[in-house]
């Protein structure tokens, strides 16, 4: 090794190490829930509460989709740090199949239920939660929740026979809910070091619908504290030199890549916190509402994405 790659390999782990050191809103949140990751905590178990802060007006609604499933658990913590960085309300969701009498699965969802709101309130307690066990098919009762939701978060179960898209509850939800939608995929969860400080990556095409995705990953950004890339594949398409400019305090990246949309976002989604793409699709007889990018990437991203509406 030269004596020039020594000083760039030194240099590049100076600035890893000031990007693990950097706290932002979104880092400061995902930490905290981060060092506490275990779901099935004894009952003595003492959460680590969030710093105090100020009382913010609640505008908005986050809904979760809950199972006992590490996709679920996993979704929940997603949604309350969402809650948190907008100052939103919080509702936990958990269906349970149609039947009458006593059933013992409820009295277990209710159980998972109050479990999560405690995790929330413990590690997020400026958020204001409720929660509701709902009877009847998961996916179509999740949808009727979803209706009033500014926001829903569901996860995703990965390597399942059944998790061909539209077959398992989330995949369902996020294809016909014509809202923004937040699929968590976080294969390998937990992360390692440096996740808190990704930056968000948004998909950018001349559709019209791009302005509107476009300005919710900028807002996205801000909340969090983190840098925006748009990101934008060229195809056979000459490549531009990359730039940076500034939104409203964000510092965004505009960065063309060769080669189609897929490849080029689930490259990115490697390094990214999530991904932020539009639908695209339009409503047909089943409901479906997604393009084939977006398709695509519920199976294939190695990051949460968000679908905007």
């Amino acid at each position: 090794m030269s004596d020039l790659d020594r000083q760039r390999a030194r240099r590049e782990a100076q600035q890893a190490s000031a990007d693990l050191r950097r706290s932002t809103p979104y880092s400061d949140a995902v930490n905290r829930y981060l060092g506490a990751y275990g779901y099935r905590e004894t009952r003595d178990t003492a959460p680590v509460l969030a710093p105090p802060q100020p009382e913010r007006t609640r505008a908005g609604l986050v809904l979760v989709g809950v199972d006992d499933s590490l996709a679920g658990y996993t979704a929940v913590d997603h949604a309350a740090i969402e809650a948190e960085l907008r100052g939103w309300d919080l509702r936990l969701v958990h269906v349970q199949p149609a039947g009458g009498g006593r059933n013992p699965a409820r009295d277990l969802g209710a159980r998972l239920l109050e479990r999560m709101t405690d995790r929330v309130h413990g590690y997020s307690p400026t958020v204001a939660v409720s929660s509701h066990l709902a009877v009847g098919a998961p996916a179509a009762a999740l949808l009727a929740e979803a209706a009033t939701a500014d926001l829903v978060v569901v996860g995703h179960q990965h390597g399942l026979a059944g998790a061909a898209l539209g077959r398992t509850v989330g995949d369902r939800v996020a294809v016909q809910h014509p809202g923004t939608v937040l699929v968590v995929r976080v294969p390998g969860w937990p992360p390692g070091p440096g996740y808190a400080t990704r930056p968000l990556v948004v998909g950018v095409d001349a559709s019209a619908a791009s302005p509107r995705t476009i300005a919710f990953a900028v807002r996205e950004a801000q909340v969090r504290g983190c840098d925006l890339i748009m990101l934008h594949a060229a195809g056979d398409a000459p490549v531009p030199m990359d730039r940076v400019d500034h939104r409203d305090g964000v510092a965004v990246h505009h960065r063309t890549v060769a080669g189609d949309p897929v490849t080029a976002l689930v490259a990115a989604s490697g390094d990214a916190a999530a991904l932020v793409v539009g639908r695209h699709g339009r409503r047909s007889v089943t409901g479906a509402l997604l393009g084939s990018v977006s398709r695509a990437l519920l199976q294939r991203a190695d990051c949460p994405v968000f679908l905007v509406g």
